[in-house]
């Protein structure tokens, strides 16, 4: 089962977050290209929105998507709505 865990609170499997240098992140290709304006709830779910319409354009993603499969992914924001729940849930849409 594929799962989003805060990165810094829990051991992951893959990070899918912007770079952090200062932490020793690199950025990675499933990092979110759109940044949140602020912390409010109504800004996060604007960028995952975005997230979610723009990540289904990118075929080389797209078809890379099983490598996320059964992993814990790594990202800041969990456990509040995060990118990486977008992932989640098309590796679900896709079933086993």
């Amino acid at each position: 089962m594929t799962i989003v865990v805060h990165n810094r609170r829990e051991e992951f499997d893959i990070y899918i977050g912007r770079a952090v240098p200062e932490h020793g992140l690199a950025a990675s290709k499933w990092g979110n290209p759109f940044v949140m304006a602020d912390e409010s709830d109504t800004e996060r779910s604007r960028a995952i929105a975005a997230y979610r319409e723009w990540i289904v354009t990118q075929p080389g993603l797209m078809a890379s998507l099983e490598e996320l499969r059964g992993q814990r992914l790594g990202c800041w924001c969990a456990p509040l709505g995060c990118h990486g729940d977008v992932l989640v849930d098309l590796l679900n849409e896709r079933g086993d």
